[in-house]
């Protein structure tokens, strides 16, 4: 298992992240919510997780981040949040 270590998010990307997760909350299936809470329980078992630290987490882990549900990352991606592949190269260079 690799653990990366990320740049942090600017106080714009956590609004944005918690804005597109409201948004994901709203069409998101019980499957897909189920999924995302057993992931949260992977990351954090037993504590309380932000979706920041939950997508951050994954970010850092790989073997997690398949973990995150499609629509979200697409959420994601629309309002121009960072993505696993950007943080990795920030962390990188």
């Amino acid at each position: 298992m690799s653990i990366q270590i990320l740049p942090r998010w600017s106080e714009a990307q956590r609004m944005d992240m918690h804005a597109a997760f409201t948004q994901w909350l709203i069409v998101c299936d019980e499957q897909e919510y189920q999924r995302l809470m057993e992931l949260r329980e992977t990351v954090a078992p037993g504590d309380v997780c932000s979706i920041i630290k939950l997508v951050r987490s994954c970010y850092a882990r790989p073997d997690l981040l398949a973990g995150l549900p499609a629509r979200l990352v697409q959420l994601m991606r629309a309002r121009c949040l960072p993505l696993p592949f950007a943080d990795a190269s920030a962390a990188a260079g």
